[in-house]
């Protein structure tokens, strides 16, 4: 009998803490889904707005022009910032934080004046160093960029993009080496950092180990499947191999990923001229116009275009256009006596142009990309002898 009393007891309590468990469940507070960054950043703007429009202090001002600096809106990031600078001027945060908003409109030599005006207010922190570093290194000023960027990582040796802006100076420096280090200590202290698999894809494409720059790439494209940089690069390896079509596919998927990419207009450009279609590359090179007219070398490409097409009145317009834009091209000089002897019924000369068309506009095997503009040296491009003169 008191088996059975026993058993009921232990039925009735496992009933009771099912019930409870049941209740338990059905008022629970489910978990608040973390906020993304997009409503983190537009909950901060509607608040900062509040707060302007309450009392305008400077500190809101600037709070919001950082936050319009993360989400790219440079316009609205630069009013803000101004406005925070009229009313406090002497804050050196606020300085900074404009340096790095000039630095995202790629005025550099302004941003640089802002960062060190923020260094002279007492602003002494490596993410300082690190835009002065790079402002530097954007005017050509390697040797104090260098200094700026070595004493950044000395304030945080654990800093990626400090060894990863080291590693750029070092490139632009032709230490190629010293940058392979550089942006590999780079992604083994911040394995998604984009800008170092670029880097290095686009080193080692340069140097004709293609097996490491795709390696590299590949490495890259597993965070950031549809990066354009990447898939610039990639054109760029596929180029280099001259597997043309291939280079060009990719160039194409990186402009409709960012029509913006002026050198993967160039690119596309040379792909074109050197498989003779030619009206294809004209094509390019007009974009390219759009995004710069004053890009170098574009005038002397177009006028190798019209000269392969033989049409020598624009041909020679455009290389006395590309002397005056730079006297000291002498592909330019070259290209504007051949076609004046063309015109005229001299010996034509052979258009192979393995000398005369591999120059960069920007040369150096640097692929910067903090910016939108990419930059790259040039593979060699070859044109056929010109079937039509037999």
């Amino acid at each position: 009998m008191g088996k059975f009393w026993s058993l009921c007891w232990l039925i009735g309590l496992s009933l009771l803490v099912a019930c409870t468990e049941d209740d338990q469940q059905q008022t629970r507070i489910p978990a608040v889904p973390e906020n993304s960054a997009d409503t983190r950043n537009q909950a901060a703007l509607e608040a900062l707005t509040r707060a302007i429009n309450q009392s305008s202090p400077a500190s809101a001002y600037a709070k919001r022009a950082a936050v319009y600096r993360d989400l790219g809106k440079s316009e609205e990031a630069l009013a803000d910032i101004n406005e925070a600078l009229e009313k406090e001027n002497n804050e050196g945060r606020y300085h900074l934080i404009k340096a790095q908003i000039l630095r995202q409109r790629d005025q550099y030599a302004d941003g640089l004046e802002s960062a060190l005006r923020a260094e002279g207010l007492g602003v002494n922190t490596p993410e300082l160093y690190i835009v002065i570093g790079d402002l530097l290194q954007q005017e050509k000023q390697l040797d104090r960029a260098r200094f700026y960027l070595l004493k950044a990582l000395q304030m945080a040796p654990f800093e990626g993009e400090a060894f990863y802006f080291n590693g750029l100076v070092a490139a632009k420096s032709g230490d190629t080496a010293r940058a392979i280090t550089y942006y590999n200590r780079a992604l083994s202290l911040k394995p998604r950092f984009l800008k170092p698999y670029v880097q290095l894809s686009i080193i080692y494409s340069v140097r004709g180990d293609f097996a490491s720059a795709i390696a590299f790439n590949k490495r890259g494209t597993a965070y950031f499947p549809n990066d354009p940089g990447l898939l610039y690069a990639l054109g760029h390896i596929f180029q280099q191999t001259s597997v043309e079509d291939s280079a060009y596919f990719f160039y194409q998927k990186a402009l409709r990923l960012d029509p913006s990419m002026i050198q993967a207009q160039v690119q596309s450009g040379l792909v074109m001229m050197k498989r003779r279609n030619l009206e294809r590359a004209l094509w390019h090179f007009d974009q390219v116009l759009k995004l710069d007219p004053k890009y170098p070398r574009i005038t002397y490409f177009r006028a190798l275009c019209y000269e392969q097409m033989r049409q020598w009145e624009q041909a020679v317009s455009l290389y006395a256009l590309a002397m005056q834009d730079n006297p000291a091209d002498q592909q330019a000089y070259y290209g504007y006596w051949r076609v004046q002897k063309r015109k005229t019924g001299g010996e034509e000369t052979d258009l192979s142009y393995d000398d005369h068309a591999n120059v960069s506009p920007r040369s150096g095997p640097v692929l910067d990309t903090t910016r939108v503009r990419i930059m790259m040296i040039q593979p060699r491009t070859r044109f056929p002898r010109d079937s039509s003169r037999n």
